[in-house]
């Protein structure tokens, strides 16, 4: 989802800050130093001057500010001579907390500057736009400090208080807002901060994407992103955010063209995301197209042949029933597996293909590799190999290997009892057999006992094949006539 993070915000809150604090700095050092220039123009209110010793020292703290390079250390310790003297006016100490607060700034102590504004306001010698002018600056100097709380509740007064709001100072709210999970107070600001900007820039999108997305306001994310994209329609994360947020509103459908027309735009083009689309293709029953471009990206070396992405080519042309296209991507990937898995599916591929001989192999070679979660089936379809080969009794012999597992049991029992009624049916079958033929020898023997010596051409004798028969016949009864003579006594 294509939202801030909370480093994000950082980095906004330090670039706003930097430009904010810099027009309101430049403003609150002119100030006092304008006024000592005009001191002798200007109507004065009772109270409101500087004696000509501390005018001539915030003049020359003035002047070390403004040189090239400023010398800020210098005039902090002008100012600091200052405001060690007895006798300073409340509005002398304001001005030079006001100026060496900025010099400190200017040095990079920050929690300094803050300590001599807040100093200068508590002096009570400053008029009302002073202070409202001073308070923007404190607020986001609290920010840049981290003290989001703190300085969004400065800002968030002054503004009530008729402070003259931009698009900058709303960003720098909603964004300390949110470092401080707090979204709520954060979404007004955020959405102010929208409407001022013009042109509309990245940061502004972002942030707001941050706050509707924080807040669970789907609807408003997905008109945002949409405005968003037709600004940067060259932008994939922002495609990408549609997507993500078409799949989260359950519009899974949606996602899968959107990301369809990300990749004719050539716009998908790591291996994680050709991966997901191709899986796309696969869960929308259209596998046999994800299979085509899973196999182009590997031909072109954008996906790597691991044994885990030729599984997934192997699974996407069997679920397509291209079976021939899926034996040779799983023989390449059972070869260098650690396990006897994808051997598995080679045999149930090669046996799809009606190629049992083959798919007995791989079967075969499952087993001897291992790590098989249900060996009892590997078993029964080894058996099944054999059986549609017409070797019955082969294949008995590895059903009964089945019976050995839970998950294979009952289908082994089923199929050996159809094999064990088979050869019921055969053995019957045999035995009518024998039982008809030996009626036909009997007959023929009956016969030529009741011609005598009347001789038919073919009629004659009996063959040699019932001689056989009825002699067999002979000796078996007489073995169970003694059988039952031995058993009597």
């Amino acid at each position: 989802m294509l939202v801030a993070s909370k480093s994000g915000m950082n980095s906004m809150i330090r670039t706003i800050g930097t430009a904010l604090i810099a027009v309101f700095a430049l403003a609150a050092l002119s100030a006092p130093a304008e006024a000592q220039r005009n001191r002798k123009d200007q109507p004065k209110a009772e109270g409101r001057v500087l004696t000509s010793k501390v005018g001539e020292s915030v003049l020359a703290a003035q002047e070390l500010l403004q040189a090239e390079p400023p010398n800020h250390r210098e005039a902090v310790a002008v100012l600091n001579k200052v405001l060690g003297r007895e006798g300073l006016t409340p509005y002398e100490r304001a001005i030079c907390l006001q100026m060496r607060g900025q010099a400190k700034y200017g040095s990079g102590d920050v929690r300094g500057t803050i300590s001599d504004w807040e100093g200068a306001i508590r002096t009570g010698a400053l008029t009302p736009p002073e202070v409202n002018g001073m308070m923007p600056n404190i607020g986001q100097l609290w920010i840049s400090e981290g003290q989001y709380v703190k300085g969004a509740t400065i800002l968030e007064t002054w503004l009530n208080g008729g402070g003259k709001a931009n698009e900058r100072i709303h960003m720098m709210v909603a964004a300390a807002w949110s470092q401080a999970d707090q979204y709520r107070k954060a979404l007004p600001h955020g959405e102010a901060a929208f409407r001022m900007a013009s042109p509309k820039k990245k940061k502004h999108f972002d942030l707001l994407n941050f706050l509707y997305n924080s807040l669970n306001m789907y609807g408003k994310q997905a008109t945002l992103l949409e405005q968003q994209v037709s600004i940067w329609p060259d932008d994939k994360k922002i495609w990408r955010s549609i997507a993500s947020l078409k799949a989260q509103a359950n519009k899974s459908r949606d996602a899968f063209e959107i990301n369809k027309m990300m990749y004719l735009n050539g716009m998908l083009t790591t291996e994680s995301e050709l991966l997901a689309l191709t899986q796309y293709y696969s869960y929308y029953e259209v596998p046999y197209r994800g299979a085509r471009i899973l196999e182009r990206e590997m031909n072109a070396g954008r996906v790597s042949k691991n044994p885990k992405n030729l599984k997934l080519l192997s699974d996407m042309w069997r679920q397509s029933r291209e079976y021939e296209k899926a034996i040779p991507v799983l023989t390449q990937a059972a070869r260098s597996a650690t396990n006897g898995l994808l051997f598995e599916q080679l045999g149930e591929a090669y046996f799809a293909e009606t190629r049992y001989e083959e798919a007995e192999k791989a079967f075969r070679q499952a087993l001897s590799k291992g790590g098989l979660k249900k060996p009892g089936n590997v078993y029964v379809l080894i058996a099944n190999s054999l059986y549609e080969r017409d070797r019955p009794r082969d294949a008995m012999a590895e059903f009964k290997k089945g019976l050995n597992y839970s998950h294979s049991r009952k289908t082994a029992d089923g199929w050996i009892k159809f094999i064990q009624g088979g050869f019921e049916v055969e053995r019957r079958k045999i035995a009518f057999r024998k039982a008809v033929k030996l009626d036909e020898c009997k007959n023929q023997e009956d016969r030529v006992r009741r011609m005598g010596d009347t001789k038919i051409e073919g009629m004659e004798s009996i063959t040699a094949e019932c001689v056989v028969i009825l002699a067999d016949d002979k000796a078996a009864k007489e073995k169970a006539r003694a059988a039952k003579r031995a058993q009597a006594t």
